[in-house]
């Protein structure tokens, strides 16, 4: 018996446009057009029986059947690529190797590694923490995690995460600021700074944090700087002083207690870090798996967050 399933390359064309939310991503990443995902679109839509999408101006969002179709199709699709994995290297491991900003790989993307390698033991993976730059004479990785610098021919981009910059301190040194402490107060504080050196990083500052709250060109005098974001991270924790950190960075800090934000305040990410995939390693089922469930980590993340919420002083 012939059985009744839905167009499959439709079902592929919606798995990628819910994860996206973007008929032209979804497109990008199937090698398609973004009218070829809408055409798609439509014939599922009318197999199922009813709107998987709400198209608006700005985009697409799930309706509650396409969220539920989804959230079933993923695992179907997980379960697809981990037989494939199995049947093409039977009796072995399969290595997926990640290039991965040291900060991001020390406080987001290691404590999450080994829930990936408890779903699929069958998967070996590889991080390495190194610099965004690397030479001829390296190998290229599956994967790689840094901040995007544009189009690069032959690799897929992925926004993994964006978020928010905000200010956070232990404890006890937020306890030091009045009850109804204000940004000025901050100036009176111990500050840490996050100085990137290497060419092309960049992300707002301090300074522009202030400006945001409503203070006019301001230069910090006194502070304490680092050129990676995980040791400003681990300063603040040590009582230094006050940070200026990605919220996505100190998810366990903050859920732990041992920080807190100290204001309602937040900068928007102007960087987000995106996942870069060689067109050589977009075929092969462990690595797809593995970036898909990055990907989906990095939505989590991006949840949990919540949205920016603005340069707006507490309480005004």
């Amino acid at each position: 018996m012939v059985r009744p399933l839905p167009p499959l390359p439709a079902l592929r064309a919606f798995e990628a446009a819910s994860r996206h939310l973007s008929f032209a991503r979804a497109g990008g990443e199937l090698g398609v057009t973004p009218g070829a995902v809408s055409h798609q679109m439509k014939q599922l839509e009318k197999w199922v029986g009813g709107p998987l999408f709400e198209r608006r101006a700005n985009g697409v969002c799930l309706t509650e059947t396409g969220r539920v179709f989804a959230t079933r199709l993923k695992a179907i699709f997980d379960q697809l690529t981990a037989v494939s994995v199995a049947a093409r290297v039977p009796g072995g491991l399969s290595a997926v190797t990640v290039r991965c900003q040291f900060s991001l790989a020390t406080k987001w993307l290691t404590p999450r590694i080994g829930r990936f390698r408890q779903s699929h033991p069958d998967i070996s993976v590889a991080v390495m923490a190194l610099p965004h730059r690397w030479s001829a004479n390296e190998p290229d990785p599956d994967l790689a995690i840094y901040h995007s610098r544009g189009t690069v021919m032959g690799v897929q981009q992925d926004t993994l995460i964006n978020g928010n910059l905000i200010v956070v301190g232990t404890p006890a040194l937020t306890a030091t600021l009045p009850p109804a402490p204000t940004p000025a107060d901050l100036l009176a504080s111990p500050l840490i700074k996050v100085d990137f050196t290497e060419p092309g990083w960049h992300d707002e500052g301090w300074e522009a944090w202030f400006a945001a709250t409503g203070f006019g060109h301001l230069e910090l005098r006194s502070t304490l700087s680092f050129n990676l974001v995980h040791l400003a991270i681990d300063a603040c924790l040590a009582g230094a002083g006050f940070a200026l950190v990605p919220d996505f960075l100190v998810e366990a800090e903050l859920g732990a207690g041992r920080l807190v934000e100290a204001f309602g305040i937040s900068l928007p990410i102007r960087q987000p870090y995106v996942i870069m995939t060689p067109e050589a390693s977009l075929v092969r089922p462990e690595v797809a798996l593995l970036r898909s469930w990055l990907l989906e980590e990095g939505l989590t993340s991006a949840r949990a967050g919540g949205p920016a919420m603005g340069a707006t002083a507490p309480g005004a």
